[in-house]
């Protein structure tokens, strides 16, 4: 990454903070299972691996499911059609999920729309590009490291730099490459700026059939960010987003180290057979070291291993000692496995309390981690926590469906407003129990505030066709049951 650095000073941006990117990928670390707490080193410098319960990646897990636990309903105001369309071929809502997970762990999340295969005409300086049967709207995710805000205004990131490591073919060999994508504002609109750059050396090379250099004519970039719905309080931020976890480290390491005293305890709590050293002996043995040398070394030799002493005899003088103890002895340690549970619960909930998620987020039962759901709907920060965070999500939706607009109308369609009014529904009920919901529905109903039609269809679930056709079956029931029994013939 050093040359893209260099390259991007030698444009002129000289703020860019890169130790910024150290915290980054501890983060990612962490995420990954791989945190510098993992390995403890013994006296004789050996390390081991602690047993770890993996929380970062949980907690991340758990921010993708509760923000898409409601499904998103997203509209255009003019071209909808298109956007229903080029939602699907570029998969954002299936590909949400991770990217919420991306944001989670890494702080904040990348979204860039492209446009691959087009054909391309120039004229006087102008590149035109035109769609063919082979052309496609694709969108790339990608992780915070990955991110270099170049021009920040009242904390909104206008100029953007995107690198990603590829594998190009350079003079007949395939290279590992650096892509450098350039996303800065113009006077006519966003100018795309392609650089690629040999990662063993650091050299500039071309790559055929990408422009160098084109303006999009629109101030719509065609990169989209989200970050965690929370302040970052690491200063050289670059403008970028906090990790979920990232002022949780304290907490993770602890919940970590306790969970691997919880371990060890069943590792090493087997029975223990206590031999006094007076029933052994040392004998000397040679073997071959791993470069062929001959050597010497001691090794124990216990009773059992002694064919002619299966049976030791012992004078009473030495049993007389009473200070001494016996010399076989069982050590039967006791595992501590209600003072671990204990330990490990009270580590989960302080975890759950820093990352937003408050207290009793999650129960440590018969070894595993589960969700109490009772508490989730009850946590009052973690309901908080969970709807600024989707809005952080709403918006950063919002900035892809532009940028697929604006590349529907590069392809030639003139038609589009990429900054026409995108609408992204409130859910319902977002996390609130089902008897919230129902509640509240029902004296809707009762205060003339819903119709019976929506009130079937958003606590039973019914399309429309299934609430109108119950409706009429009620009725039909509510006729029978009016017809008096004199009346009839």
């Amino acid at each position: 990454m050093e040359v893209i650095f260099k390259f991007l000073q030698e444009r002129g941006y000289n703020n860019i903070s890169q130790s910024y990117y150290s915290h980054i990928n501890k983060w990612i670390d962490i995420w990954q299972g791989k945190a510098e707490w993992l390995n403890i080193q013994t006296v004789d410098n050996k390390e081991y691996p602690m047993y770890s319960l993996g929380m970062a990646k949980r907690v991340c897990e758990d921010l993708a499911s509760t923000i898409t636990s409601e499904p998103f309903t997203i509209t255009a105001k003019k071209n909808n059609d298109i956007l229903q369309e080029d939602l699907k071929r570029a998969k954002v809502l299936k590909k949400l999920p991770a990217a919420i997970e991306i944001m989670g762990y890494s702080g904040t999340v990348g979204t860039v729309a492209r446009i691959k295969n087009a054909e391309i005409t120039q004229k006087n300086g102008v590149l035109t590009l035109a769609k063919t049967d082979k052309t496609k709207i694709q969108t790339i995710d990608v992780k915070a490291n990955q991110i270099i805000p170049l021009t920040i205004e009242d904390g909104e990131i206008i100029d953007c730099a995107i690198v990603s490591k590829q594998k190009r073919v350079i003079n007949d060999k395939i290279k590992d490459v650096y892509y450098l994508e350039l996303h800065e504002l113009r006077e006519k609109g966003y100018q795309i700026t392609n650089k690629f750059f040999i990662k063993e050396d650091g050299t500039e090379t071309r790559v055929d059939g990408v422009i160098d250099t084109y303006n999009t004519l629109s101030n719509v970039p065609l990169f989209s960010l989200g970050k965690i719905g929370r302040v970052n309080p690491i200063s050289d931020n670059n403008g970028l987003g906090i990790s979920l976890f990232g002022d949780s480290i304290d907490q993770l390491t602890i919940l970590d180290l306790v969970y691997n005293n919880f371990g060890m305890d069943f590792k090493l709590g087997q029975k223990l057979m206590l031999i006094n050293k007076k029933l052994t002996r040392i004998e000397t043995e040679e073997y071959t070291d791993k470069n062929g040398n001959l050597r010497t070394r001691e090794h124990i030799v216990y009773p059992s291993d002694i064919r002619k002493q299966q049976f030791v005899e012992i004078g009473n003088e030495l049993m007389d000692d009473v200070n001494e103890k016996p010399y076989i002895f069982e050590y039967n340690p006791d595992l501590r496995v209600g003072d671990n549970k204990e330990g490990v619960q009270f580590a989960l909930d302080n975890l759950s309390f820093k990352v937003g998620y408050g207290t009793h987020f999650y129960s440590f039962e018969t070894g595993n981690i589960v969700t109490a759901t009772e508490a989730v709907i009850a946590n009052k920060d973690f309901v908080n926590n969970g709807r600024k965070n989707r809005e952080a999500v709403n918006e950063y939706l919002i900035g892809i469906c532009r940028a697929l607009l604006l590349c529907e109308k590069m392809l030639g369609n003139a038609s589009i407003e990429e900054k026409q009014e995108i609408e992204i529904a409130e859910v319902d009920g977002f996390l609130e129990d089902d008897s919230t919901v129902r509640q509240r529905a029902k004296e809707e109903v009762a205060m003339g505030l819903m119709s019976k039609k929506r009130y079937l269809m958003k606590v039973y679930g019914m399309n429309e066709e299934e609430a109108i056709k119950e409706l009429q079956n009620i009725n039909k029931e509510d006729e029978i049951s009016n017809i008096k029994i004199e009346e009839r013939v």
